[in-house]
């Protein structure tokens, strides 16, 4: 077995950085894709109305919680915090999977979410299977002090 030479370990740690290079651009790009679902999902929401919005939310997501539970819970969370006005991602996280239960892309949003009336914290979960045209919602979290109150 020959010893590594200075080429080949530079060859070696070329090859690397650039296949980390190319797996960040994809996960970077997931990210852009995620928001631009949630952005869509928020705008929905605005203008369409709670029915065409649940179109946003991925079949998982309903294991937990029907569809008509979840339209009256989103039109209840109109009411306490107001109409739509704008977010900004606070945070977010992405990894690619492989396996039998569903392959594809997860990325988790963190937002800072501002309505006509209060703010809230809200973390969505979204997943793009390897033959899915789009993200889908498949989890939903809300948080705001406003909620806690009547």
């Amino acid at each position: 077995m020959k010893p590594f030479t200075p080429v080949s370990l530079a060859g070696l740690a070329l090859l690397v950085f650039g296949l980390a290079s190319l797996s960040g651009c994809g996960i970077a790009k997931s990210k852009q894709e995620a928001d631009k679902v949630l952005t869509r999902h928020f705008q929905t929401l605005t203008t369409n109305g709670y029915e065409a919005a649940l179109a946003d939310y991925g079949r998982p997501f309903f294991q937990k919680t029907t569809r008509e539970e979840w339209r009256k819970a989103l039109a209840r969370l109109t009411a306490k915090l107001g109409v739509y006005q704008k977010h900004s991602i606070t945070g977010w996280r992405a990894f690619t999977q492989a396996g039998t239960f569903g392959s594809g892309t997860t990325v988790t949003l963190q937002c800072q979410v501002t309505y006509s009336k209060h703010a809230a914290q809200e973390t969505f979960t979204l997943f793009k299977g390897v033959t899915d045209s789009d993200y889908k919602i498949v989890g939903h979290q809300i948080d705001g002090a406003a909620l806690l109150t009547e």
